[in-house]
Formats: C-alpha cells, structure tokens, sequence
C-alpha cells in the first residue's frame, strides 16, 4: 500500500529538488576514501553473481569469483549486495568464516588487475534465508505427493538451507542492533495476500497452499532485511530481499503470486504498515522520516507479459521510490531493452530489467549505470568478466544523503 502524502509529495509540496541522474559508464580508479562519484556520494550496487557456493569463496583461483570481484573493483561500490552467495553458517560448512568475509578476503580485498586495487569492506552482513529451510513438521507445499523433501517443500527452493541466499558488504558502518529481518513473517499474514488456497484451486493447479500449509507458510523466499548504514551523520536503511522467480508452475500462478507479495513487502514496509512484524516481535513499517536505499534482484521487470506486473505498481508508480531516471548500459541497448540487468539464464534470449538500486525520494540520485559493455567493447577483457561472473549484470547508483 502507498502512503497518500509520500515523501517525494511532500518533497515538491516544500519546494525541494531531487538532482537529476547523470547516465555513464563503468567507474575506475576511484580513492580508498569515497565512492567513484562525488565526494560526498555513497555508492550502492545489487550484484547476483549466479550460485556463488561455499567451494568457491572459501579458496582464491576460482574463475567466477575473480570475474566478479573484477566488475565490484571497476566500479567501487561503498555498499554491495551479493545476491546467490551460499550462506555457509545455514550450510554448516566451513563455518569458522562466513561466505561473505572470505569473499572480501579472497578476492575484493585483492587486486584482479595490475590496473585495479582491492576494496576492504571491514562491515559485513549474511544473513539467514529461508531457502533449503523445512518446517518443524512434514509438508507437501510442491504436491509431489512426498512431504518434506528439498527443495519444494522447504520455505524457498533451496537444495540444502542457506542456498541462493545474499549477503552485504559494506565501507561505511552497519548499525546492528538495529537490524530488522523478516525471514518468518508469514505470508497469511499480509493483508489481501494473494496466496493460491486450495479452496480456490482447480483441476488443474500445481501448487497451492492448505489451511494448515497456511498457518506455517512464509513470505520470504529468502529474507527481507532492513541494514541502518551510518553515512557520515546521517543513516540510510539498506532494504534487501530477493523474491522468488514467477515461473516454473502452473496456470494458477503461485510462483508470480507469491513474488507480487515478496515486491508488495517493501513498498508496504516504507508506507509504515502496521501490520509488518520482524523476527523480534516488533510491529510496525518505516518511520516517515527515515531515508531508504532498495537493493537487490527483485525477479520483477516492468518491460514483461506477467499479468500482475509488481514492479510497475510497487516501484515505477509508486513515490516512495526515485524512478524517474533509470541505469541503462550499451550492451543492454545493443539487445533491444537499454535499462536490462540480465540477459539469458533460465530463459534463453531474455533481456530484462529485475535488478535494482531504488532510493528514497528524499535522496539525490546523482548518476547510475548497469556494467554491461557493447559487444565491439575492448576494455581490458571487461565483456568476457560480465558474461563469466553471471547471467546478471551488476547496477550501481551515486546517492547523496
């Protein structure tokens, strides 16, 4: 739900101006001490590096890793989100380091060209998701006919638990104890949910949700997070999440129901609905004067044929997020759709937009970009590090608090 005097209202009411968004390339050879952009801009990026696993992190040489860490390094992001990061505390391996700092470790921390230098993010956060999760007791949320069997009956598809999660890394400093997750709010309990029940399924519906499925059934597929992030003397609310993909089920849509959801969250979390609560017990959205940054793989494009289109009515016309200029990239101009995050993967030949950096209106967006070079592109190998990193493309923003 939107607010009916949002910020970005409220913002034009007083006479207040939003900087306009300067579109260029990948940044290099930025200073230790501020972000690429302007000296008092922070820099933000959603990065989902594909299935970045535990074997990969946890040991400098692999391939992926360094293409990845070659892209965050061109661009020197202040504050990164790595979607797809195995979160290898759930995973019970190696757990004497988290996934994240051996990353940072392995490969931000170390120059991937002679060109570049390292990054150390000394504030990391990996927090738990709900992928490879089983409930306490057996269900059949697939209707496989086997119950309590990965990855479809856990609460988001996961081949053991903490796979396809997501971490952040970030220079400036994470104010944790006030870190608010939302990894069990229950999906039941979101006003006019969309939830495909059984009373309403049909003949031919693959997956819906029982009343005793309901009772349990969560509405993150990994987690929803909001990260206070000190930016020199203000606090920006990092807000990270990764729903669930809309395909890969039947005519009664469950999986593009429930990523509609999974979008709805945060748009109803900074409008301040009373009806959220986080993993502690405590109630409540955003407060109105608190400034925002979402980030992260939203599985949500407004270019699509999916018939509920969550990001056009939770992003694009909605206030609460600066969406008047976009990052777009030469690689994705080249593929017919400029603003593109991802070309290909599960699909092949998509070229859509579902990754985001999204301020809050009161915010200045001072330019962005999605680092995804022209095929005819000769810088360094850069086109070869983007297609070896992932199907996605990392996308960055320059915001002054």
């Amino acid at each position: 739900m939107v607010r009916e005097t949002t910020r970005r209202r409220f913002l034009t009411a007083t006479g207040a101006t939003v900087a306009t968004t300067g579109i260029i390339g990948t940044a290099s050879g930025a200073g230790r001490g501020t972000s690429a952009g302007k000296p008092n801009s922070t820099r933000y990026a959603a990065f989902n590096v594909i299935e970045l696993e535990t074997e990969q992190v946890q040991e400098p040489g692999d391939e992926q890793a360094e293409a990845a860490a070659r892209i965050v390094q061109e661009v020197r992001p202040d504050v990164l989100v790595i979607n797809e990061l195995t979160n290898n505390v759930q995973e019970e391996k190696r757990t004497d380091r988290r996934n994240i700092d051996a990353f940072v470790e392995n490969y931000l921390s170390v120059p991937q060209r002679d060109d570049l230098e390292g990054i150390d993010y000394p504030h990391t956060v990996q927090p738990e998701s709900n992928t490879g999760v089983l409930p306490d007791r057996e269900y059949d949320f697939n209707k496989d006919g086997e119950a309590g069997q990965r990855p479809g009956d856990a609460f988001g598809f996961g081949e053991y638990p903490g796979h396809y999660a997501f971490a952040i890394a970030s220079r400036h400093p994470i104010e944790e104890d006030r870190i608010r997750s939302f990894q069990e709010f229950r999906w039941d309990d979101m006003p006019n949910n969309l939830i495909v029940t059984e009373e309403e399924a049909d003949d031919d519906a693959e997956l819906y949700l029982t009343p005793e499925e309901r009772e349990v059934y969560r509405l993150s597929s990994k987690t929803h997070i909001d990260v206070p992030i000190d930016v020199g003397d203000d606090v920006v609310h990092g807000l990270f999440a990764h729903p669930t993909p809309p395909g890969f089920d039947g005519p009664e849509n469950f999986n593009g129901r429930w990523n509609h959801d999974e979008v709805r969250f945060f748009a109803d979390y900074v409008a301040g609905e009373e009806y959220i609560y986080d993993d502690s017990g405590e109630r409540g959205g955003l407060a109105d004067d608190a400034s925002y940054v979402l980030m992260g793989d939203m599985n949500a494009g407004p270019r699509t044929d999916r018939p509920l289109d969550p990001a056009r009515k939770y992003f694009f016309e909605n206030d609460d997020f600066d969406t008047h200029r976009l990052p777009t990239s030469p690689g994705g101009a080249q593929r017919g759709n400029p603003y593109a995050t991802r070309f290909g993967g599960d699909f092949e030949g998509v070229v859509e937009q579902i990754d985001y950096v999204l301020p809050s209106p009161d915010l200045s967006l001072r330019r962005s970009s999605v680092v995804w070079p022209s095929e005819n592109a000769t810088k360094r190998g850069l086109g070869d590090d983007v297609s070896r990193a992932s199907d996605h493309r990392l996308v960055w923003a320059d915001i002054d608090a």
